[in-house]
């Protein structure tokens, strides 16, 4: 093999390592915006089974929003309900701002937006908290949770960066990953 070649290949190997450390650059930047989730607490036999008793001739589960996401821009609840109901795959779902109209009055799920950061994740079903203002550096930060009359069933936080209203489709996809998030099977049946 000739000198140059040899040169050439390493020059190759180089450059795709570069490439390989660029990419993953422009991934890890994209990711510091979000949208990003956490579970904070599932119960041990997972939500789908909560969810499918409290919904199980197929009415609608009472969804409770508190807190502002974007400064003067109102979230349609509706748009929250079509959203959620469209990210929960393994079951129809539809949602309920209405607590009368829901299957089961005892079951809720809680969106709270911009919570403040003290907020007691797993007592939150027997002591509802509330969301809080937009905030002015355009970040948006979710608490949601799951709940069975007093109990927690289930607890995700997430938040996105560079959301510029209720339509953005980052702000969408954090409504949809923190639902999916939030309504899952037991670990042993996935």
């Amino acid at each position: 093999m000739t000198e140059s070649l040899r040169l050439s290949k390493r020059r190759h190997t180089k450059l795709s390592g570069l490439v390989a450390a660029l990419a993953l650059t422009a991934a890890l930047a994209a990711c510091d915006e979000g949208p990003a989730t956490n579970t904070r607490f599932m119960h041990p036999s997972g939500s789908l089974d909560f969810l499918a008793a409290a919904t199980r001739n197929q009415g609608a589960l009472y969804l409770a929003v508190s807190g502002q996401a974007f400064p003067g821009q109102p979230i349609p609840q509706s748009d929250l309900a079509a959203t959620i109901g469209t990210a929960v795959q393994s079951r129809v779902l539809t949602l309920t701002t209405d607590a009368t109209a829901a299957e089961d009055p005892n079951a809720r799920l809680l969106l709270l937006f911009n919570a403040p950061s003290a907020t007691a994740v797993l007592s939150i079903c027997e002591d509802p908290a509330t969301g809080g203002p937009a905030r002015s550096d355009g970040r948006v930060e979710i608490l949601a949770a799951f709940c069975s009359g007093k109990r927690l069933v289930s607890a995700v936080n997430g938040w996105v960066e560079e959301a510029d209203g209720p339509a953005s489709p980052r702000f969408q996809q954090l409504i949809r990953q923190t639902a999916r998030d939030l309504f899952k099977p037991r670990a042993k049946d996935q």
